[in-house]
């Protein structure tokens, strides 16, 4: 199982337009959609937190392994 690379690494400029009007701190709630992203992808592929995070670990070492 393989973690989207929208998912695996933070990009402000992808999660900046899911901020919605009026939100004080863009920056913070964009970090924050991008969490609830990653949970919700883990819930649909039935992984908890810690598992996603592990995956992630592992996939980061993997991509740093072969660059």
């Amino acid at each position: 199982m393989r973690i989207p690379d929208h998912l695996a690494t933070y990009q402000e400029e992808h999660w900046m337009p899911h901020v919605e009007p009026g939100i004080r701190l863009p920056t913070l709630r964009a970090r924050e959609k991008y969490r609830q992203a990653q949970d919700q992808w883990a819930g649909e592929h039935g992984l908890d937190r810690t598992q996603f995070e592990r995956l992630l670990g592992e996939q980061r070492k993997t991509a740093s392994s072969t660059n």
